[in-house]
């Protein structure tokens, strides 16, 4: 049951770290596919819908590129709070 347990422990923080690490493009393309994936497990379209929307909206705001606001200060050389001011 332990080796169960740390196993489980280990590929969560594999998964997490796949995640967090992976581009951004790549990340907003897999939770757009995450419907599709729990759809195909026999759930509910509801339930099918909550989780793509949920792992879209990790997706954009698991930092990284192209993940950043429109405020454009990767792009221009401000940070967030300068582009507001100016």
């Amino acid at each position: 049951m332990q080796s169960l347990i740390a196993v489980l422990i280990v590929l969560a923080a594999a998964g997490y770290s796949f995640w967090k690490l992976v581009p951004a493009a790549l990340r907003h393309k897999l939770a757009a596919q995450s419907g599709t994936l729990v759809r195909a497990t026999g759930a509910s379209e509801e339930t099918a819908r909550r989780i793509e929307i949920k792992a879209l909206d990790a997706a954009a705001n698991a930092g990284g590129c192209g993940s950043c606001g429109p405020c454009k200060g990767c792009a221009t050389g401000q940070a967030k709070n300068e582009s507001a001011e100016g």
